[in-house]
């Protein structure tokens, strides 16, 4: 078995030699032909010509072979054997082009450039140490020629070519290292000058603070190396989803971020999104135009049927037919950052309503970039903590309130080892009420009242500064919370009161005790300042993000879910009940002469109905699966998911009778009002969510005609409301 192994050892390593030299091999033999051989004179034979051929076909089936193993067949991940793959190719490329400028007519200046265009392209798409080898065989060839064949150059000839062969060679190498460098050249003023980009952007947005000391290119790279990419990239981020949100929500033309560069002088738009590709990306002048107005009187803008053409929506490149312009400015305490503007073109007016909802996206996005420049500033002062910068990530991942506040006890406790830790933020009434909690008897802590005048927790956000001074704690002498809560901390002598702010905003206190002593050293009251100045920044961005939501899903008048989200819920549920072979239920209700109602009393009572009959909606509506909304006007809907005809009749009867019993009391005396209701059930009445309205609004059409004040179901041959 030894003596076989080692036999088998041999005949491996003689094929493995064998496979990589035959291709020299071939070119070595191939090239010794040629130099030999005067074609000149063998192509007058007819045998002399299919040998000819028969070599240059041999010639294309090595080199095709080659070609094959070096660009589709074998990928060689390793460097060094594609470099060799490299130089087999070369070889024989150089050697075919000799032989065919031979067959050609000889080496004679009117074919021979040929091998110069060659062996100049093999130097510059090889590794240098492969395109010196080719170089080194065209001038071997060369001289080759010279010496032995019966009709080649002389040697005056061959070392000429030679010389061109090497200074061609050496042309084109520095030629593509010029032009690396170049690229590369490219590349490091590209990669500059988006750092460069950053560091404006984020001077403009007050995340860093511009350097005076060094010259531009200095000061940029220094900049660049302290700017925090993360931060940028989510206050980016920040104003994408806040741009999609209004333009998609408010259904607007165009809906735009202009911001005030660092010197305050130019307007640069940040973020736009347009049905128009026209919005001017670089800055202009701050005073031009609406968005100058809106900046020099630093009020919203509101401005409808404009002229087409109008000349004052200068953050278009060419004139566009916008209809109805808002702009609203954007103000940091007294400081003027910029602009946030939205336009139409279909001739609706801004109302009052959306002021609001652009003027609660403008604080969302305030409130970020807050949370993001104090972010920034921590991780500048206190980069060499991992600790504080894993508990910051940490807090940034939770756009909710109840996942903020839960993730701020964990970062926290990375920061410090607390036992029992909490969070108590203002209420709408004023008083701090305890939102969360972790530790021993926590649970306990839920929802405790902050008492107004004896606690920590008091004194601690009435005086902006935390509490005890030393962070010592006598449960018996100081009161954290309240009295009543004060048993919980009996066993705990180190306590840390941080009050939480946003802005000038005062919003709540965290609290955090444990029963060893020293624990809350001066060097943890630095670090936690750090982090409470963030955390009441996240709190308050994740208490905006809330009522961007809620504005963009909800009814503002009655509290219900909107048109909107009845359309993608009744999509949702209606595939739903398709895949389980369930019954759905839709529900329109109307109010009864709602017109005369608004005519005679007065639109605060009609809005004082609407909200009436949400609320009953609200009571009547209970489970999860079912869904009440605002479906336009004083047109109400209901999906009931699993829910057949009989059991929607039910519910809709109970809704009718209670909203029947309702008095209102108005200056012109007692008004009671009713409802007409209509509903279809899939599959039995339609299958499709466009049938299954048109039917159950054909059935509350038959409601309103045969009485009012009354329930129907889809029936065949039910008139419609478009045909009467």
């Amino acid at each position: 078995m030894v003596g076989m192994s080692t036999v088998e050892s041999i005949v491996f390593y003689l094929r493995k030699g064998w496979r990589i030299s035959s291709v020299y091999l071939f070119a070595l033999a191939f090239a010794a032909i040629f130099v030999r051989v005067p074609f000149g004179d063998v192509r007058e034979s007819g045998a002399s010509q299919i040998a000819i051929i028969l070599l240059f076909g041999a010639w294309a089936s090595v080199f095709g072979v080659q070609v094959y193993r070096r660009f589709a067949g074998i990928k060689n991940r390793n460097p060094s054997t594609r470099e060799w793959n490299d130089l087999k190719l070369g070889l024989l490329l150089v050697v075919g082009t000799y032989a065919a400028v031979q067959a050609a007519g000889g080496l004679i200046p009117l074919v021979y450039p040929a091998v110069f265009i060659v062996v100049a392209l093999l130097v510059i798409y090889t590794e240098q140490w492969v395109g010196f080898m080719l170089v080194a065989a065209a001038i071997g060839l060369e001289f080759a020629i010279a010496a032995f064949g019966p009709r080649g150059i002389s040697y005056h000839e061959g070392l000429v070519h030679s010389l061109f062969i090497l200074l061609l060679a050496l042309i084109n190498l520095l030629s593509m290292r010029a032009g690396g460098a170049r690229m590369r050249r490219c590349a490091e003023e590209a990669e500059a000058e988006a750092k460069a980009a950053k560091v404006d952007d984020a001077q403009a947005f007050r995340l860093i603070a511009p350097a005076k000391s060094r010259s531009g290119h200095d000061r940029r790279e220094e900049e660049a190396e302290r700017l925090t990419d993360s931060s940028m990239n989510r206050l980016k981020g920040a104003m994408d989803h806040h741009v999609d949100l209004l333009k998609r929500t408010m259904k607007l033309h165009t809906c735009a971020v202009f911001w005030l560069d660092a010197h305050g002088e130019n307007l640069m738009v940040k973020k736009w999104i347009s049905d128009q590709g026209n919005v001017i990306t670089k800055p202009f002048n701050k005073g031009d135009g609406v968005l100058g107005a809106v900046l020099n009187h630093r009020k919203p803008l509101r401005l409808e049927g404009l002229r087409p053409g109008y000349g004052g929506l200068t953050y278009y490149a060419e004139p566009v037919a916008v209809t109805d312009f808002i702009g609203i400015p954007i103000l940091e305490g007294d400081s003027l950052m910029g602009v946030l503007c939205a336009d139409r073109i279909d001739g609706r007016p801004f109302e009052q309503g959306d002021v609001e909802t652009m003027e609660a996206s403008v604080e969302s996005l305030l409130s970020i970039i807050a949370h993001e420049r104090v972010f920034n500033q921590l991780q500048k002062a206190k980069s060499e903590q991992g600790k504080l910068l894993m508990a910051s990530e940490l807090l940034s991942k939770n756009p909710e309130e109840k996942d903020v506040l839960t993730s701020a006890l964990i970062a926290v406790g990375r920061i410090v080892p607390f036992e029992l830790g909490a969070v108590a933020l203002v209420a709408e009434d004023g008083d701090q009420v305890v939102s969360e909690a972790t530790g021993p008897k926590s649970e306990r802590l839920m929802g405790v009242v902050v008492s107004a005048t004896e606690s920590l927790a008091a004194a601690a956000l009435k005086n902006r500064h935390y509490l005890p001074y030393r962070g010592e704690l006598d449960p018996k002498q100081q009161i954290l919370l309240s009295r009543q809560s004060q048993g919980i901390f009996a066993k705990m002598q180190s306590a840390m009161v941080m009050p939480l702010s946003s802005g000038e905003t005062c919003i709540g206190t965290l609290i955090l005790t444990s029963s060893e002593q020293g624990v809350f050293d001066e060097e943890v009251r630095t670090t936690l300042q750090v982090m409470t100045n963030q955390l009441g920044a996240v709190i308050e961005n994740a208490r905006m993000y809330q009522k961007l939501k809620e504005l963009a899903t909800t009814d503002g008048l009655t509290g219900l879910p909107n048109h909107r989200i009845f359309q993608e819920s009744f999509d949702k549920k209606l595939a739903s009940s398709a895949r389980f072979g369930s019954h759905l239920s839709v529900i329109f209700c109307d109010l009864d002469h709602f017109k005369n109602v608004n005519d005679t009393f007065g639109h605060p009572v009609g809005d004082l109905v609407l909200k009436r009959l949400s609320s009953i909606l609200k009571k009547e509506v209970v489970r999860d699966t079912d869904l009440p909304a605002r479906y336009g006007g004083e047109e109400f809907a209901i999906i009931c998911e699993g829910t057949d005809t009989e059991g929607a009749i039910q519910l809709a009867e109970r809704i009718r009778k209670d909203f029947e019993k309702e008095v209102f009391q108005t200056t012109q005396g007692t008004l009671q009002v009713t409802i007409s209701m209509g509903i279809a059930t899939y599959p039995i009445h339609a299958r499709k969510k466009a049938e299954l309205i048109d039917l159950a609004d054909t059935a509350l059409y038959a409601a309103k005609i045969g009485g009012r004040n009354q329930v129907r179901t889809w029936k065949k041959g039910m008139q419609k409301k478009s045909s009467g």
